[in-house]
């Protein structure tokens, strides 16, 4: 899967199209440490989510400025099989278990789509995306958002949680996070990141720059992370981390935005 314009205009392009496009997109090369395609161990993957998501916590720390607020929008998606009728059942039973409510149902690009949101008391709001697919395939996106991860206790445990709620659901979901601020380092955005990829190197093993994209007001690389066990497959190289900075055209602040394995956001 080649991944290689990670411009601005290119995450709109994507999320004009669509969440669920986006998202089969992506989900298409993730991939475990283990063997391709094989199934991580803990519920829905959850038990490979508290490091990284520690790391992602501690770079976002060292690299944005102190006591700005750090958005933080942590996805789990994946595929459950069954017919429509049994899957909008299924969706209403997980958007009930969610703590959701009833689930609105609509047409979206020509699918059956299913969608149910709500404050989160512990992740700042929480919303279900759930698109029939067809021939008794859909798509799930769990999205948990808070516009603010450091004044926000106990995400993680509701991350996990959703992962649990998602297999017990029989959905078989995959997770991506990314984490937005103000970048502590200003100047050119290529500087800037320059400057942050050292306090990269010092939350994670030997991040290695496979990818890279640049414009005057945007610099994006994708890295390859040894050990991580959640990556994509990108051009050849298995990417774990990304990371851009974008300057700000109303403020000219430098807005960094960190992904694992990559930005699922707009930066």
């Amino acid at each position: 899967m080649k991944l290689r314009n990670h411009g601005r205009g290119h995450w709109r392009m994507l999320l004009a199209t669509g969440l669920c496009v986006a998202a089969l997109l992506l989900l298409a090369g993730f991939r475990s440490g283990e063997a391709a395609g094989t199934p991580e161990t803990g519920a829905s993957g959850s038990a490979a989510l508290g490091q990284p998501l520690r790391q992602l916590a501690a770079a976002g720390a060292a690299a944005m400025e102190a006591g700005a607020p750090q958005r933080l929008v942590l996805k789990w998606q994946g595929t459950y099989s069954g017919p429509g009728a049994v899957a909008r059942e299924a969706a209403a039973a997980l958007a009930q278990r969610l703590g959701l409510g009833p689930v609105q149902a609509g047409d979206e690009d020509g699918h059956v789509a299913y969608r149910a949101s709500a404050e989160a008391e512990a992740a700042g709001k929480a919303s279900l995306f759930w698109s029939e697919l067809g021939n008794g395939t859909s798509y799930v996106i769990v999205t948990l958002e808070t516009p603010d991860w450091q004044a926000d206790g106990g995400f993680e445990a509701a991350a996990e949680a959703t992962g649990r709620a998602l297999q017990a659901a029989g959905v078989a979901a995959e997770w991506n996070a990314s984490l937005q601020g103000t970048a502590a380092a200003q100047g050119t955005p290529g500087a800037a990141l320059g400057r942050i990829e050292s306090v990269l190197a010092g939350v994670f093993t030997a991040p290695q720059a496979e990818e890279a994209y640049t414009d005057e007001s945007t610099a994006s690389r994708s890295y390859r992370v040894p050990g991580m066990e959640r990556f994509v497959k990108s051009g050849g190289h298995d990417i774990a981390l990304q990371a851009a900075v974008h300057r700000d055209s109303r403020d000219g602040a430098n807005r960094l935005t960190l992904g694992l394995p990559l930005i699922t956001v707009e930066y």
